[in-house]
């Protein structure tokens, strides 16, 4: 057991690279959104978004599951060079005959004349499709090759924001903003292939086995297609029965919460190949701590920013996307519940059900989640628009939760969870005082966020080191020696 425990690399490492790869994916569009919502306007963002949203559909369909499924199975057998390379291969042609799939049913859908005001945008998100496929991410995460990933996504950022300030100058360039996805998407992908030459020979032939995988991924993509239908829904129904300004408005809002989602989603999917390495080698004991370790520190992050974000979504709405989108604080607002919510849904999903291969239960809460969210959206789309469709995505998301709590069950004991839940709520719910005192006080709102932000943030640290939580506890100490 410790002969295998020593080959792997530093679970905090992973975390920390990782950390820092998601941190500069949510600077980079509080850096670049502000700008090309206030040159392109609501109508402008609300079109490459719609085309965004139809596009990740076949996007889904090409991707079929075989991510995750590939880090699932392939963490499990990547210290054996020689399975592992015939298991990358047959995943990499299993993806390229559904991305192949994915156009053809692209090109027929681009028929319809409804379409017509969004070709152009269609045509060039399309792209972004068969680069996520030759781009093998999951390769690199099986691997957990953070440092690598994280150097590539950094530098494919810089030039993202450089090409936007030099590209994006009107309301008609929205075709250029959405260029700058699949720019980034294609670079990463020629880097990627060209990098996998560390890990497999894909020019040895093997007697490649599909069959086998087939049933496993279309469960897992069974999942992902309802996931991303009742993520996806909000925004293409808000389109379809507002328009394109609700849909900016609505955008606005939605990228305020996704950025920090991202950001929190990266413990899951950072720990997601390590879980299922060590379910794999028969490590229950190192599997049950990492996860009560990652849940808390999970929760230490989500509980003050989802309070936090309720506190100042309003000002962060104007700050960041301009008086046009106010309208969509309500909201930011209710999406900022989602994210304690969709936090520990994750986990719930592919930190305990994915590695136990209990791939149908997970399908079955998302369908559910998928059906509460279509209905949610067609009565209160209707009736309460943008804030209408954040109702209902929380909804959803709540009736998820149900769900996997019932099935986690079966398998981790998951009320052990959420001890620490409570101490974390309790040190942040103070939040709303201290807007409310600094809102009377300052009339500026870029010092009134600023206030309220590092007031809150500090006061939080303190309590927990007050409190002694073990985590924070243990990362000063650590601090200390290295200072010392």
């Amino acid at each position: 057991m410790n002969d295998k425990l020593v080959k792997q690399k530093s679970i905090t490492v992973n975390l920390i690279v990782n950390g820092i790869k998601t941190l500069m994916s949510v600077l980079f569009p509080l850096i670049t959104f502000p700008y090309a919502s206030r040159v392109l306007g609501a109508s402008g963002i609300g079109k490459v978004n719609y085309a965004s949203s139809i596009i990740s559909y076949f996007s889904l369909f090409a991707a079929l599951g075989i991510s995750t499924y590939a880090v699932r199975e392939g963490s499990r057998i990547r210290d054996d060079r020689e399975k592992f390379n015939k298991f990358a291969k047959e995943m990499l042609n299993i993806n390229l005959m559904t991305t192949f799939l994915a156009y053809i049913c692209l090109f027929v859908f681009l028929c319809m004349p409804v379409l017509d005001g969004y070709k152009e945008l269609l045509i060039i998100f399309s792209a972004g499709i068969v680069f996520t496929t030759i781009g093998t991410e999951w390769l690199f995460i099986i691997k957990e090759e953070y440092v690598y990933i994280t150097k590539r996504a950094v530098l494919f950022q810089i030039l993202s924001v450089v090409l936007l300030f030099l590209l994006v100058r009107s309301k008609d360039d929205y075709g250029w903003y959405a260029s700058l996805t699949v720019i980034s998407s294609g670079g990463s992908a020629v880097l990627n292939f060209w990098h996998s030459r560390k890990f497999v020979d894909w020019k040895k032939k093997y007697q490649c086995e599909y069959r086998k995988h087939i049933k496993p991924i279309l469960l897992i993509f069974g999942t992902s297609l309802a996931s991303s239908l009742y993520m996806t829904m909000d925004t293409t129904m808000l389109g379809a029965m507002k328009g394109d300004t609700a849909t900016g408005i609505y955008t606005a809002a939605v990228k305020i919460n996704s950025v920090i989602n991202t950001l929190l989603n990266t413990i899951s999917a950072t720990i997601l190949p390590r879980v299922s390495y060590y379910l794999g080698n028969g490590l229950k004991q190192e599997f049950q701590k990492l996860m009560q370790t990652s849940v808390d520190i999970l929760f230490m992050a989500a509980m003050p920013i989802a309070i936090g974000m309720m506190c100042v979504s309003d000002i962060l709405i104007v700050v960041f996307s301009g008086p046009e989108f106010v309208a969509g604080s309500l909201a930011a607002k209710i999406l900022s519940v989602k994210l304690v919510f969709g936090a520990i849904n994750r986990v719930l999903a592919y930190q305990v059900c994915i590695p136990y291969k209990k791939d149908k239960e997970v399908l079955i809460s998302t369908i559910a989640g998928a059906i509460v969210n279509l209905i949610a959206n067609a009565i209160l789309i209707q009736f309460y628009s943008v804030t209408g469709a954040a109702v209902a995505t929380l909804l959803s998301e709540m009736v998820v939760f149900g769900i996997l709590t019932i099935y986690s069950r079966e398998v981790f004991e998951t009320k052990h969870l959420y001890k620490r839940l409570p101490i974390y709520f309790i040190a942040s719910i103070w939040f709303f005082a201290v807007r409310w005192i600094v809102n009377g006080c300052v009339s500026n709102i870029i010092l009134e966020l600023l206030l309220t932000v590092c007031i809150c943030a500090l006061g939080y640290f303190i309590l927990l080191l007050i409190l002694k939580d073990p985590y924070l506890t243990e990362c000063m100490k650590k601090i200390y020696k290295k200072v010392k």
